[in-house]
């Protein structure tokens, strides 16, 4: 590291930063890049900000649901949806999909379309829950990037995610589709 900084070599940590304390302590070190992963990504506001200022890059792995205990809902953990890109893009600079080399392919170009219309864990395999995307409202991201998981700091408070997935099996059930509508240049 020493020499790095010596060198002013840019560089940056395949650590993923999960804590307001890892990414302050890796402010130490320089660099041009931090992975947002976990709970932080219910704070991306904050955190694009704090990290923006500092100008460094923002990483995300949109397609893996993200938690520091493995038994947490699905819902409740870290994901960014194919369609909500537009939404995080406010917040993120890089979204590194991760995947085997069949789906690779075929991934990347559903996050580069910003739209999927069928089950959530067909494009984040880690993703447990029953939710198909095209029932899913559009607010959902928007809600999300930024509502630094009170559900978990004050049980009780916030339920959002479960009545977008509740709303969702109501749309399903009486066969309406939500359609994002973007804007045309």
């Amino acid at each position: 590291m020493k020499l790095i900084e010596q060198y002013e070599i840019p560089h940056f940590f395949s650590n993923p930063v999960t804590s307001i304390d890892q990414m302050q302590g890796l402010f130490a070190y320089h660099p041009t890049d931090m992975y947002i992963c976990e709970e932080l990504g219910f704070f991306l506001d904050k955190v694009s900000e704090i990290l923006h200022k500092n100008h460094i890059k923002v990483r995300v792995y949109p397609n893996i649901c993200q938690s520091s205990w493995a038994e947490t809902p699905s819902l409740k953990t870290f994901f960014i949806r194919p369609n909500d890109i537009s939404i995080y893009s406010t917040f993120v600079d890089v979204f590194e999909l991760v995947s085997d080399k069949e789906r690779q392919h075929v991934i990347f170009k559903i996050y580069k379309q910003e739209k999927w219309m069928g089950p959530i864990r067909e494009i984040i395999p880690t993703f447990k829950h029953d939710l198909d995307n095209k029932y899913v409202l559009s607010s959902f991201g928007k809600i999300r990037s930024k509502c630094g998981k009170r559900c978990m700091y004050k049980p009780g408070s916030c339920n959002i995610c479960e009545r977008f997935a509740e709303l969702g099996k109501t749309l399903e059930k009486s066969h309406i589709i939500i359609r994002s509508m973007k804007k045309k240049d």
